[in-house]
């Protein structure tokens, strides 16, 4: 089921994705639903902020990307909405995971170079 753009700030190392005004808090508590302990950090932008969206062909060195591009109007339900909750939990469980196993592996990488060097 898509659904709807994503988009990376490379620079920021962060994602965006568009979420109907009528959808915050359905969204705020799937996302809490979904989360086995803290939920993820997110925020939503208000009236007044400015959003920037990558160009339709990306670049080398573009630092706003599409991860899933626009291909036509995204239709909002709420199946959708719960569905890029429980997606945006497992992808930040994920990457959280992979942050932790590099600070793992660089301390013992660390540790096992301060044994070999007495």
């Amino acid at each position: 089921m898509p659904l709807g753009p994503v988009m990376a700030d490379r620079a920021s190392e962060q994602i965006g994705f568009f979420v109907p005004t009528w959808a915050r808090d359905p969204f705020d508590r799937m996302v809490r639903q979904e989360s086995a302990d803290e939920a993820p950090e997110y925020r939503y932008l208000g009236e007044g902020s400015t959003v920037v969206v990558p160009g339709p062909m990306p670049l080398t060195g573009d630092r706003y990307i599409w991860l899933r591009a626009p291909m036509r109007r995204p239709e909002a339900s709420p199946s959708r909405i719960a569905a890029l909750a429980a997606m945006f939990v497992a992808a930040s469980s994920v990457v959280a995971r992979a942050d932790r196993y590099g600070r793992e592996q660089s301390a013992a990488s660390v540790e096992g170079e301060a044994t070999h060097a007495s």
